[in-house]
């Protein structure tokens, strides 16, 4: 939302406020003894913490006043965007050790949606037949609706959204509330995405890190569920157990030919400057004829910290239990981990 807003003053809707509030001290799930963590209440944090019972790194839990009274070697945020370093820059970090404007608008141009378009072809190229994806650019809606009339059924996207709120499923025509959306998107972002409806049997990702220097390495798989286009939560396992789940759809030369892929576009393409982590949304695809499967290797990518990240950073034993990690909201929002026992490829 703050990518797509793209100013340096960005007020967050209640709800995600408390998000954040709630869950702030989740970086100590995956930080290192000795760093502190940027959090709204101290003590809610420690109390919050506590409940999550799951290992975690000794922090030091700070507020905005008491960051200028600690020297930092480095700032990791969930993501970078002009309102998290104007935020920085508030409370008395120097402008050297933050991103430049320049860096900034880099980062928000990776995150664009249409950088699907080129993504697809490139990881596509030779492995067609065992893939599917298609994305494509509107500008005006009488294009969207020529899609639509091509189509049947469509996927409409905000170049820049946050998770479930800028995605719309299109079958019967265009209502006036979809038409108003569409409109109010083109006029903010210049246009919306426009992607052909997948039957859809599996969602996962690829996660990855790099260097800024053209030195980016696969960290693991993400498999995850969602309501429609919303995060519902992650499979905490080891990985050869995630690839066990996969591998009933795909074939486990094409999976490793696509992270290949991706580690090659990435180090020597745009991406070669990011300096972060990264995640790409995938999916299982049923085929039109019913027989079999295809891999859509890239719904989106999140030039940023991904749950698939969050979940990746447990490591798990193989007699550890399979679990599930989501976010649940009660009095406050929760991160809960729940046991599958042996039924964690049913229920995932």
């Amino acid at each position: 939302m703050a990518l797509a807003n793209d100013g340096e003053r960005f007020t967050l809707p209640h709800a995600i406020q408390e998000f954040r509030m709630n869950l702030g001290y989740m970086p100590a799930l995956w930080a290192d003894d000795g760093d502190c963590v940027l959090v709204d209440d101290v003590p809610f944090a420690v109390k919050a913490l506590s409940q999550c019972r799951k290992a975690h790194a000794d922090v030091l839990f700070i507020t905005n006043e008491g960051l200028r009274d600690v020297t930092f070697t480095g700032i990791e945020p969930w993501g970078w965007d002009r309102a998290v370093r104007r935020a920085l820059l508030d409370a008395g970090f120097d402008a050297g050790s933050l991103p430049s404007d320049e860096y900034l608008s880099y980062v928000r141009d990776l995150s664009d949606r249409r950088r699907t378009i080129d993504v697809l072809s490139f990881v596509r190229t030779g492995i067609e037949g065992a893939t599917c994806g298609e994305s494509m650019f509107c500008s005006t809606l009488a294009e969207v609706g020529e899609a639509l009339s091509e189509r049947g059924k469509i996927v409409v996207k905000a170049p820049w959204s946050s998770s479930g709120r800028g995605v719309k499923y299109v079958d019967r025509g265009f209502s006036p509330s979809l038409s108003g959306w569409v409109a109010n998107v083109v006029a903010r972002q210049g246009g919306v995405m426009v992607e052909p409806y997948y039957r859809k049997v599996k969602d996962f990702a690829l996660e990855f890190c790099s260097d800024g220097g053209g030195n980016v390495s696969y960290c693991g798989v993400s498999v995850f569920k969602t309501d429609k286009s919303s995060y519902s939560g992650n499979l905490i396992a080891t990985e050869d157990e995630k690839l066990s789940a996969l591998f009933k759809f795909l074939p486990e030369n094409l999976f490793f030919d696509v992270i290949g892929r991706y580690e090659s576009y990435f180090s020597k393409g745009l991406f070669c400057r990011y300096k972060g982590l990264l995640g790409v949304d995938m999916m299982v695809v049923a085929s039109d004829d019913g027989r079999g499967f295809l891999l859509h290797p890239c719904v989106e990518i999140n030039v940023r910290r991904t749950m698939g990240h969050v979940a990746g950073s447990f490591k798990p034993s193989p007699t550890d239990p399979v679990q599930y990690m989501h976010i649940v909201h009660d009095v406050n929002y929760r991160l809960k981990f729940d046991n599958l026992g042996n039924n964690f490829v049913k229920v995932i």
